[in-house]
């Protein structure tokens, strides 16, 4: 008698599975697939490495990559190198223009000649040119001296002419220059008037410095745009203090006779730019 025959067993990878698509009212049949194990496992694998190239392509070349982490993070990265940068720099711009309002403070207080400052102009020029020979006698120097201040007087002018054009300057009084602009000795100019004739400012700006000072009286400094500086001297009183803010036309002291300096009622006055004293005459009428 013969034994029966075992039915050889299909491998687990060779074993079928039926995907059956019907109406769920009917049970109509509407398709089927029957695909083993080895089939459908490929098949996984071809849709994950479809969907991994689909998904690098959407992040590495749409704006869709923006949204990644690691994106989000080198942004963020560079925004604060970026805005430290800015601070740095307007750190250093804040420190330079201290720099510059205080040494203007000292000119312009007679703290520091006027004369050492295009001395030391001429100075930087003549180390930076290695082929000039500096003669070092008193006359050559002086000689020197006076042409570069002529020179820098000429570009003064040049290069201030269109910077006061849009500017609609206020005479600060009215009356008679007894002492006209002459560097370096008098960088300014002296109106005579009335004592007790109100001082206006000459142009919007910020109270700077407002002090009584033994030589010079009461003294206002006052900050414009563009760094342009004007400078009230001899006042017999003054209305502002630092940091308040004045228009244009507005009165902020009275004319007077105070300092050692002053031989009567009068004003000095002085104008300046980031460059050096600029001649008053040149942009004010005084009242003619």
């Amino acid at each position: 008698m013969k034994k029966p025959e075992k039915k050889k067993r299909k491998s687990w990878f060779k074993r079928s599975t039926r995907v059956v698509g019907m109406d769920p009212v009917t049970f109509e049949e509407w398709w089927r697939v029957k695909i083993n194990r080895i089939q459908l496992i490929s098949i996984s694998l071809i849709f994950v490495i479809v969907l991994f190239l689909f998904n690098y392509l959407i992040f590495s070349y749409t704006p869709a990559g923006y949204l990644l982490p690691e994106n989000i993070k080198n942004r963020n990265k560079q925004k604060i190198e970026f805005t430290a940068t800015r601070v740095a720099n307007l750190e250093h711009k804040l420190v330079a223009q201290e720099n510059y309002i205080k040494n203007l403070q000292n000119v312009i207080l007679g703290e520091v000649s006027i004369d050492s400052i295009y001395t030391a102009s001429l100075n930087d020029e003549t180390q930076n040119n290695s082929n000039i020979i500096v003669d070092t006698t008193i006359s050559k120097a002086e000689k020197q001296l006076d042409e570069n201040i002529r020179n820098n007087q000429e570009k003064l002018k040049e290069s201030n002419d269109q910077l006061f054009d849009h500017l609609f300057l206020y005479d600060p009084v009215s009356g008679e220059v007894s002492q006209k602009f002459r560097i370096p000795n008098h960088p300014g100019v002296d109106i005579v008037t009335k004592k007790g004739e109100q001082i206006k400012a000459c142009l919007n700006g910020i109270v700077l410095h407002s002090s009584y000072d033994d030589k010079d009286g009461h003294t206002v400094i006052l900050s414009h745009e563009n760094e342009i500086i004007s400078v009230y001297k001899h006042a017999e009183k003054v209305y502002v203090n630092v940091g308040d803010k004045v228009t244009r036309g507005k009165a902020i002291g009275v004319v007077g006779n105070t300092g050692e300096r002053s031989t009567g009622p009068h004003l000095h006055f002085e104008l300046w730019s980031d460059l050096g004293p600029l001649n008053p005459m040149d942009y004010f009428s005084f009242g003619k």
